[in-house]
């Protein structure tokens, strides 16, 4: 007698479910791994793009703590007095040095100076300042000073301005840098020349941020009533030079010194870019315009390419310590 086989298996239609099944499941799984590709894209840009601001702000405020330190400007801040820890003119500096070429054209504080990555430019600034101790490293990372020839002996100078990078990258927006220029001058006597200090883009300038998109400064300042406000560096340039044709000629500095508005702070701001693209969310990244350090500004160049990059705008005021103890 014949004894019947039966197989096992599965029909068509359990096989079509179990596909569909397991193409839903290795799809959930894509869309899982995608957005969390897409989620570390964003936030490594985002590390690194606060790792890089907040550092190099620190670096940069650090140096510009030291501004107006045992300068001859007696604790004063402003575009006449000489020694005077922020340079603005040439009156700031000692008679000899006046006469340098292009010194107000180039090397003393300036706004609106430099091209950036917006529709405008990013400004400068240019400080000064005497050590107390016998040697210091500047902001270019050069030893200055010895036991024969004291820095306590010379005034550092440190230029902060924007420009373009040695190395770019076909198809990213221009990176900038923020750049510290040092140089110094005898303290004593009559020095004609600010050893070091180059022209801008053929000096031995120190990298201080990569990808700055613009750099800006406004300045903190008191009037001789000890109201504060802020002020543009032309603004303050503005109102000094309408003081100073109120004065009597010759200019009588015990009286007229009296009226000057004094600067007591800075207010530092960058606009910094990440280094690497975020992906996909690139248009969900519309913003093109921001506040660095009290001045809009607006992103300019491709859209398309900008919205691959974050930006943060980082502002950080500075207090010049080295003139608490003046008066107006």
């Amino acid at each position: 007698m014949a004894h019947k086989r039966y197989t096992s298996g599965f029909t068509l239609m359990e096989l079509m479910i179990a596909l569909a099944l397991g193409l839903l499941i290795v799809a959930a799984g894509l869309a899982v791994f995608l957005s969390s590709q897409r989620s570390l894209s964003l936030q490594s840009g985002m590390s690194e793009l606060q790792q890089n601001a907040n550092f190099g702000m620190s670096l940069v405020t650090h140096d510009l703590r030291h501004t107006n330190l045992n300068t001859l400007s007696k604790q004063k801040v402003n575009s006449r007095v000489p020694g005077s820890g922020i340079i603005f003119k040439k009156e700031n500096l000692p008679t000899a040095l006046q006469a340098t070429a292009n010194l107000e054209a180039e090397f003393v504080t300036l706004q609106n100076k430099d091209t950036d990555n917006t529709t405008g430019t990013s400004d400068r600034l240019t400080i000064q300042y005497t050590p107390e101790t016998e040697s210091i490293i500047n902001c270019e990372g050069a030893t200055i000073g010895t036991a024969a020839a004291p820095a306590s002996n010379l005034v550092i100078v440190q230029r902060y301005y924007l420009a373009a990078s040695p190395q770019q990258i076909t198809g990213e927006p221009t990176a900038y840098s923020l750049y510290c220029d040092a140089g110094s001058y005898s303290k004593s006597g009559s020095p004609t020349a600010i050893t070091g200090l180059g022209v801008h883009g053929s000096n031995n300038a120190q990298q201080m941020m990569q990808r700055v998109d613009a750099f800006k400064v406004r300045l903190g300042v008191k009037n001789p009533a000890g109201e504060l406000r802020y002020m543009t560096i032309d603004d303050h340039i503005t109102a000094m030079t309408a003081i100073l044709a109120a004065c009597a000629t010759p200019i009588d500095e015990d009286i007229c010194s009296k009226t000057y508005l004094n600067v007591v702070s800075m207010d530092i701001g960058i606009l910094s870019r990440s280094t690497g693209t975020i992906g996909a969310d690139a248009n969900l990244n519309t913003q093109t315009s921001f506040n660095v350090a009290g001045t809009p500004v607006t992103l300019s160049g491709d859209v398309a390419v900008n919205k691959r990059y974050l930006r943060q705008a980082v502002n950080q005021v500075v207090a010049i310590r080295n003139t608490l103890g003046a008066s107006s």
